[in-house]
Protein backbone atom coordinates (compact mmCIF):
# COMPACT_ATOMS: atom_id res chain seq x y z
CA UNK A 1 0.00 0.00 0.00
CA UNK A 2 2.75 2.13 0.97
CA UNK A 3 4.27 1.81 -2.25
CA UNK A 4 1.43 2.62 -3.95
CA UNK A 5 1.13 6.04 -2.36
CA UNK A 6 4.74 6.73 -3.23
CA UNK A 7 4.58 6.02 -6.71
CA UNK A 8 1.22 8.04 -6.79
CA UNK A 9 3.02 10.43 -5.46
CA UNK A 10 6.30 10.44 -7.56
CA UNK A 11 4.00 10.22 -10.84
CA UNK A 12 1.84 13.42 -9.59
CA UNK A 13 4.52 15.19 -9.15
CA UNK A 14 5.88 14.75 -12.49
CA UNK A 15 3.00 15.17 -14.01
CA UNK A 16 3.03 18.98 -12.46
CA UNK A 17 6.88 19.40 -13.81
CA UNK A 18 5.73 18.33 -17.14
CA UNK A 19 2.59 20.87 -16.73
CA UNK A 20 4.80 23.83 -15.34
CA UNK A 21 7.37 23.39 -18.18
CA UNK A 22 4.34 22.88 -20.80
CA UNK A 23 2.73 26.06 -19.51
CA UNK A 24 6.46 28.03 -19.30
CA UNK A 25 6.83 27.27 -23.19
CA UNK A 26 3.31 27.99 -24.04
CA UNK A 27 3.86 31.33 -22.48
CA UNK A 28 6.84 32.47 -23.72
CA UNK A 29 5.76 31.60 -27.29
CA UNK A 30 2.96 33.63 -27.19
CA UNK A 31 5.54 36.84 -25.58
CA UNK A 32 6.38 37.80 -28.82
CA UNK A 33 9.93 38.40 -30.00
CA UNK A 34 12.51 41.30 -29.24
CA UNK A 35 12.90 43.23 -32.85
CA UNK A 36 16.41 42.78 -33.61
CA UNK A 37 16.93 46.87 -33.83
CA UNK A 38 15.24 47.83 -30.27
CA UNK A 39 14.78 51.48 -28.72
CA UNK A 40 13.81 50.86 -24.84
CA UNK A 41 11.50 53.03 -23.62
CA UNK A 42 10.44 53.89 -20.03
CA UNK A 43 8.30 56.23 -18.19
CA UNK A 44 9.55 57.79 -14.94
CA UNK A 45 6.98 59.64 -14.12
CA UNK A 46 5.32 57.02 -12.27
CA UNK A 47 6.14 55.40 -8.20
CA UNK A 48 7.61 52.18 -8.31
CA UNK A 49 6.80 49.65 -5.68
CA UNK A 50 9.68 48.02 -3.78
CA UNK A 51 7.87 44.52 -3.58
CA UNK A 52 4.43 43.06 -4.05
CA UNK A 53 3.31 41.81 -1.02
CA UNK A 54 2.33 37.86 -1.19
CA UNK A 55 -1.12 37.97 0.25
CA UNK A 56 -3.85 37.09 -2.40
CA UNK A 57 -5.59 40.56 -2.60
CA UNK A 58 -2.30 42.07 -3.66
CA UNK A 59 -1.43 39.62 -6.10
CA UNK A 60 -4.52 40.76 -7.63
CA UNK A 61 -4.79 44.28 -7.54
CA UNK A 62 -0.82 44.83 -8.26
CA UNK A 63 0.22 41.53 -10.49
CA UNK A 64 1.17 44.18 -13.06
CA UNK A 65 2.30 46.69 -11.28
CA UNK A 66 6.33 46.99 -11.90
CA UNK A 67 8.69 47.40 -9.08
CA UNK A 68 11.77 49.04 -8.51
CA UNK A 69 13.48 45.61 -8.68
CA UNK A 70 11.89 45.10 -12.21
CA UNK A 71 13.16 48.43 -13.86
CA UNK A 72 16.75 48.12 -12.23
CA UNK A 73 16.83 44.53 -13.91
CA UNK A 74 15.30 45.40 -17.39
CA UNK A 75 17.86 48.05 -18.14
CA UNK A 76 20.27 45.58 -17.17
CA UNK A 77 18.98 43.12 -19.34
CA UNK A 78 18.79 45.75 -21.98
CA UNK A 79 22.48 46.76 -21.85
CA UNK A 80 24.04 43.46 -22.53
CA UNK A 81 21.64 43.07 -25.20
CA UNK A 82 22.81 43.64 -28.86
CA UNK A 83 19.51 43.56 -29.82
CA UNK A 84 18.81 46.95 -27.80
CA UNK A 85 20.51 50.08 -29.38
CA UNK A 86 19.72 52.59 -26.86
CA UNK A 87 16.77 53.85 -24.51
CA UNK A 88 14.03 56.54 -23.86
CA UNK A 89 12.98 58.05 -20.31
CA UNK A 90 9.93 60.33 -20.08
CA UNK A 91 10.88 61.77 -16.80
CA UNK A 92 8.68 64.39 -14.59
CA UNK A 93 7.48 65.39 -11.41
CA UNK A 94 6.81 61.23 -10.03
CA UNK A 95 7.32 61.60 -6.06
CA UNK A 96 10.42 59.04 -6.27
CA UNK A 97 12.64 58.97 -3.08
CA UNK A 98 16.69 59.64 -3.23
CA UNK A 99 17.39 55.67 -3.01
CA UNK A 100 14.91 54.61 -5.90
CA UNK A 101 16.29 57.64 -7.80
CA UNK A 102 19.95 56.79 -7.39
CA UNK A 103 18.89 52.77 -8.07
CA UNK A 104 17.58 53.74 -11.65
CA UNK A 105 20.15 56.32 -12.24
CA UNK A 106 22.97 53.78 -11.79
CA UNK A 107 21.49 51.07 -13.94
CA UNK A 108 21.20 54.21 -16.54
CA UNK A 109 24.90 54.83 -15.94
CA UNK A 110 25.87 51.09 -16.42
CA UNK A 111 23.24 51.12 -19.52
CA UNK A 112 25.42 53.95 -21.23
CA UNK A 113 28.88 52.44 -20.58
CA UNK A 114 27.65 49.41 -23.05
CA UNK A 115 27.96 52.14 -25.78
CA UNK A 116 24.49 52.51 -25.96
CA UNK A 117 22.07 56.03 -26.03
CA UNK A 118 20.25 57.13 -23.82
CA UNK A 119 17.35 60.00 -23.87
CA UNK A 120 15.53 61.33 -21.00
CA UNK A 121 12.33 64.08 -21.94
CA UNK A 122 10.84 65.85 -19.81
CA UNK A 123 7.80 68.40 -19.99
CA UNK A 124 8.69 69.88 -16.87
CA UNK A 125 11.47 69.42 -13.89
CA UNK A 126 9.15 70.61 -11.03
CA UNK A 127 6.47 73.00 -12.99
CA UNK A 128 8.28 75.70 -11.05
CA UNK A 129 8.80 73.88 -7.46
CA UNK A 130 11.30 71.75 -6.59
CA UNK A 131 12.42 69.15 -9.36
CA UNK A 132 15.74 68.44 -7.83
CA UNK A 133 15.19 64.64 -7.85
CA UNK A 134 13.77 64.67 -11.18
CA UNK A 135 16.93 66.47 -12.87
CA UNK A 136 19.07 64.20 -10.98
CA UNK A 137 17.82 61.52 -12.36
CA UNK A 138 17.89 62.85 -16.06
CA UNK A 139 21.76 63.57 -15.59
CA UNK A 140 22.28 59.79 -15.68
CA UNK A 141 21.39 60.27 -19.50
CA UNK A 142 23.66 61.26 -22.24
CA UNK A 143 20.96 63.87 -23.48
CA UNK A 144 17.92 65.90 -22.09
CA UNK A 145 15.55 67.61 -23.80
CA UNK A 146 12.84 70.14 -22.33
CA UNK A 147 9.66 70.48 -23.29
CA UNK A 148 9.54 74.53 -24.86
CA UNK A 149 6.95 75.38 -22.14
CA UNK A 150 8.81 73.56 -19.57
CA UNK A 151 11.62 74.61 -16.58
CA UNK A 152 13.60 73.34 -14.76
CA UNK A 153 13.03 73.48 -11.00
CA UNK A 154 17.08 73.08 -9.55
CA UNK A 155 16.12 74.59 -6.15
CA UNK A 156 17.80 73.33 -3.40
CA UNK A 157 16.39 70.82 -0.95
CA UNK A 158 13.92 71.73 2.24
CA UNK A 159 13.28 69.58 4.89
CA UNK A 160 9.56 69.87 7.01
CA UNK A 161 8.30 67.89 10.10
CA UNK A 162 4.72 69.10 11.74
CA UNK A 163 4.41 69.26 15.25
CA UNK A 164 1.23 68.80 16.54
CA UNK A 165 1.60 69.46 20.83
CA UNK A 166 -0.29 73.30 20.41
CA UNK A 167 -2.96 71.97 18.36
CA UNK A 168 -3.31 68.73 21.24
CA UNK A 169 -3.08 71.63 24.09
CA UNK A 170 -6.23 73.72 22.36
CA UNK A 171 -7.66 70.25 22.66
CA UNK A 172 -7.33 69.88 26.01
CA UNK A 173 -5.59 67.13 25.53
CA UNK A 174 -1.88 65.97 26.27
CA UNK A 175 0.47 63.25 24.65
CA UNK A 176 2.15 61.43 27.26
CA UNK A 177 5.50 59.42 26.36
CA UNK A 178 9.65 59.96 26.32
CA UNK A 179 12.36 59.80 23.91
CA UNK A 180 15.40 57.20 24.79
CA UNK A 181 18.20 59.63 23.57
CA UNK A 182 18.04 63.00 22.46
CA UNK A 183 17.90 62.14 18.95
CA UNK A 184 15.05 59.54 19.05
CA UNK A 185 12.86 62.22 17.43
CA UNK A 186 10.03 59.95 16.48
CA UNK A 187 7.66 61.16 19.60
CA UNK A 188 8.64 64.93 18.47
CA UNK A 189 5.33 65.16 16.68
CA UNK A 190 3.65 65.00 19.79
CA UNK A 191 5.77 66.45 22.62
CA UNK A 192 7.37 69.70 20.79
CA UNK A 193 6.26 72.71 18.81
CA UNK A 194 9.28 73.34 16.60
CA UNK A 195 12.60 71.13 15.81
CA UNK A 196 15.00 70.60 19.17
CA UNK A 197 18.56 71.23 18.86
CA UNK A 198 19.37 67.27 18.28
CA UNK A 199 16.57 66.63 15.77
CA UNK A 200 17.56 69.86 13.36
CA UNK A 201 20.90 68.69 13.67
CA UNK A 202 20.16 65.20 12.61
CA UNK A 203 17.98 66.76 9.74
CA UNK A 204 20.30 69.21 8.51
CA UNK A 205 23.30 66.64 8.08
CA UNK A 206 20.49 64.15 5.96
CA UNK A 207 19.75 67.27 3.71
CA UNK A 208 23.56 68.18 3.53
CA UNK A 209 24.03 64.29 2.96
CA UNK A 210 21.47 64.28 -0.06
CA UNK A 211 22.53 67.51 -1.66
CA UNK A 212 26.27 66.86 -1.69
CA UNK A 213 24.97 63.40 -3.09
CA UNK A 214 23.27 65.64 -5.99
CA UNK A 215 25.75 67.77 -6.45
CA UNK A 216 28.70 65.56 -7.12
CA UNK A 217 26.32 63.77 -10.01
CA UNK A 218 25.00 66.65 -11.52
CA UNK A 219 28.28 68.52 -11.91
CA UNK A 220 29.90 65.31 -13.19
CA UNK A 221 27.49 64.49 -16.01
CA UNK A 222 26.62 68.05 -17.12
CA UNK A 223 30.84 68.97 -16.63
CA UNK A 224 29.75 71.93 -14.02
CA UNK A 225 32.30 73.01 -11.32
CA UNK A 226 31.59 72.10 -8.28
CA UNK A 227 31.82 75.59 -6.82
CA UNK A 228 29.60 77.20 -9.29
CA UNK A 229 27.01 74.79 -8.57
CA UNK A 230 25.49 76.56 -5.44
CA UNK A 231 25.12 80.08 -7.64
CA UNK A 232 23.50 77.92 -10.14
CA UNK A 233 20.55 76.76 -7.64
CA UNK A 234 20.53 80.59 -6.17
CA UNK A 235 19.72 81.77 -9.46
CA UNK A 236 16.61 78.35 -10.20
CA UNK A 237 14.43 77.95 -11.16
CA UNK A 238 15.30 78.22 -14.96
CA UNK A 239 12.60 78.67 -17.60
CA UNK A 240 13.30 77.09 -21.13
CA UNK A 241 15.95 78.55 -22.97
CA UNK A 242 17.68 79.66 -19.96
CA UNK A 243 18.05 76.04 -19.02
CA UNK A 244 19.58 75.41 -22.24
CA UNK A 245 21.94 78.57 -21.66
CA UNK A 246 22.81 77.24 -18.55
CA UNK A 247 23.88 73.59 -20.00
CA UNK A 248 21.38 72.46 -17.64
CA UNK A 249 19.67 70.84 -20.74
CA UNK A 250 20.98 69.72 -23.88
CA UNK A 251 17.68 71.24 -26.05
CA UNK A 252 14.18 72.18 -25.80
CA UNK A 253 11.64 70.29 -28.38
CA UNK A 254 8.54 68.85 -27.78
CA UNK A 255 7.80 65.13 -28.17
CA UNK A 256 7.16 64.19 -30.81
CA UNK A 257 10.19 66.07 -32.14
CA UNK A 258 12.59 63.88 -29.53
CA UNK A 259 11.02 60.84 -30.70
CA UNK A 260 12.17 61.55 -34.22
CA UNK A 261 15.48 62.26 -33.38
CA UNK A 262 15.80 59.37 -31.75
CA UNK A 263 14.72 57.13 -34.44
CA UNK A 264 17.02 58.52 -35.93
CA UNK A 265 20.09 57.88 -34.16
CA UNK A 266 18.93 54.28 -34.38
CA UNK A 267 18.70 53.88 -37.71
CA UNK A 268 16.07 52.28 -40.07
CA UNK A 269 13.78 49.59 -38.82
CA UNK A 270 14.49 50.45 -35.01
CA UNK A 271 11.10 49.86 -32.74
CA UNK A 272 10.37 51.25 -29.41
CA UNK A 273 9.51 48.60 -26.87
CA UNK A 274 8.21 49.80 -22.97
CA UNK A 275 10.23 48.41 -20.46
CA UNK A 276 8.04 45.86 -19.10
CA UNK A 277 7.00 44.11 -22.52
CA UNK A 278 10.83 43.83 -23.45
CA UNK A 279 11.39 42.08 -19.67
CA UNK A 280 8.54 40.04 -20.28
CA UNK A 281 10.01 38.85 -24.37
CA UNK A 282 13.77 38.98 -23.46
CA UNK A 283 13.62 37.46 -19.94
CA UNK A 284 12.21 33.91 -18.08
CA UNK A 285 9.27 33.74 -15.95
CA UNK A 286 10.43 31.79 -12.16
CA UNK A 287 9.14 30.99 -9.26
CA UNK A 288 11.19 33.04 -6.59
CA UNK A 289 9.70 32.30 -3.32
CA UNK A 290 5.61 31.98 -3.80
CA UNK A 291 5.59 34.81 -6.28
CA UNK A 292 6.12 34.70 -10.59
CA UNK A 293 9.14 36.81 -11.31
CA UNK A 294 10.60 37.72 -14.78
CA UNK A 295 14.05 37.51 -14.16
CA UNK A 296 17.05 38.18 -16.36
CA UNK A 297 17.91 35.66 -18.79
CA UNK A 298 19.77 34.92 -22.08
CA UNK A 299 17.58 35.05 -24.88
CA UNK A 300 19.46 32.36 -26.63
CA UNK A 301 19.13 29.73 -23.44
CA UNK A 302 15.71 30.35 -22.52
CA UNK A 303 15.29 26.30 -22.54
CA UNK A 304 17.56 26.03 -20.63
CA UNK A 305 16.64 27.63 -17.97
CA UNK A 306 15.77 25.55 -14.54
CA UNK A 307 12.13 26.05 -12.84
CA UNK A 308 12.54 27.02 -9.11
CA UNK A 309 10.34 25.33 -7.23
CA UNK A 310 8.35 26.75 -3.83
CA UNK A 311 10.03 26.06 -0.74
CA UNK A 312 6.90 23.51 0.52
CA UNK A 313 6.62 21.85 -2.85
CA UNK A 314 10.36 21.13 -2.26
CA UNK A 315 10.28 19.61 1.03
CA UNK A 316 7.16 17.37 0.04
CA UNK A 317 9.06 16.33 -3.31
CA UNK A 318 12.05 15.83 -1.02
CA UNK A 319 10.69 13.13 1.08
CA UNK A 320 8.97 11.76 -1.82
CA UNK A 321 12.70 10.91 -3.21
CA UNK A 322 13.48 9.96 -0.31
CA UNK A 323 10.86 7.66 0.83
CA UNK A 324 11.20 5.80 -3.10
CA UNK A 325 15.00 5.45 -2.52
CA UNK A 326 14.59 3.83 1.10
CA UNK A 327 12.45 1.31 -0.75
CA UNK A 328 14.73 0.82 -3.53
CA UNK A 329 17.55 0.13 -1.04
CA UNK A 330 15.30 -2.16 0.85
CA UNK A 331 14.32 -4.19 -1.47
CA UNK A 332 17.63 -4.81 -2.72
CA UNK A 333 19.15 -6.25 0.39
CA UNK A 334 16.23 -8.64 1.04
Amino acid sequence: MSKAIVRFLAILGALWLIGMVIVMVAVIGMRGKVPSKTILEANFEQTFMEDIPDTPSAQLLLSEKQTLRDVVDTIDRGASDGRVVGMIARIGAARMGMAQTQEIRDAVQRFRAHKKFAVAYSETFGEFGPGNGAYYLATAFDHIYLQPSGDVGLTGIIMESPFIKGALSKLGMTFHGDHRYEYKSALNFYTETKYTGPDKEAMTAIMTSWFNQMKDGICQARHIAPEKFQALVDAGPYLGKEAVTAQLVDAIAYRDEVYNDVKSKAGDGAELLYLDKYLGRAGVRTIVGRRWRWCSASATSLAARAITIPSETARIWGRIRWRARFERRRKTRT
